[in-house]
């Protein structure tokens, strides 16, 4: 018995290689239609407008938040619940902030916070999420809500308890504090309380 060891021409070798790797891929668009070719992620998402993308994410972050919300309102009752956004609207301060900080939205009179508390709440909220700032001055400005992403969610929920008043609330006065701790928010009308949208007044005190 011979022991060599055969060891093909590299020109052999080479010309073996590319006939089985044009096999491969005929193969492989066999299995793989041309139209399933070079898929991913990132492909499909820039398929997505971006509108779209943040519109779709805010509806799953309403939907849970109205879920959850209501979980704690059964649980609880409206008083513990009420305490429960009073404590929410104090410990979140920093982080609305943080937010105001971290996409340069600069300025601490009524004025700016009239700007900036419905720009932070739309970031959540949606695109479809709008509001309008009715009056601004340094010292005292008007911001009505005149589509609530939260308070659709919650009809369409069939949900009757108020899960929004005391949330906006409480919500708004932290962010308000978070911007300038002698700035105020009072929420003067809600739909919740048989109002046809809502209102805060944002005020700069002495």
């Amino acid at each position: 018995m011979s022991n060599e060891i055969y060891y093909p021409r590299r020109r052999d070798f080479l010309k073996g290689m590319v006939i089985g790797a044009g096999g491969y891929a005929f193969g492989s668009m066999l299995i793989h239609p041309k139209g399933a070719m070079g898929q991913s992620i990132e492909g499909y998402l820039e398929k997505v407008p971006m509108e779209t993308r943040w519109g779709f994410a805010s509806g799953a972050f309403i939907t849970y938040t109205a879920n959850y919300f209501k979980t704690l309102y059964d649980q609880g009752g409206k008083e513990k619940f009420v305490e429960f956004m009073k404590q929410q609207g104090q410990r979140a301060r920093a982080g609305y902030k943080g937010l105001a900080d971290r996409f340069g939205f600069t300025g601490n009179d009524a004025k700016s916070a009239a700007a900036i508390i419905p720009t932070i709440v739309t970031l959540s909220f949606g695109p479809q999420h709008k509001c309008e700032i009715e009056e601004a001055t340094a010292k005292r400005a008007t911001v009505k809500c005149i589509n609530c992403t939260f308070w659709n969610v919650v009809q369409t929920m069939k949900i009757t308890d108020d899960l929004c008043s005391y949330w906006s609330q409480y919500a708004w006065e932290g962010r308000a504090k978070a911007i300038n701790p002698i700035l105020t928010s009072t929420l003067v009308k809600a739909r919740p309380r048989g109002d046809s949208l809502c209102e805060w007044v944002i005020e700069l005190q002495a």
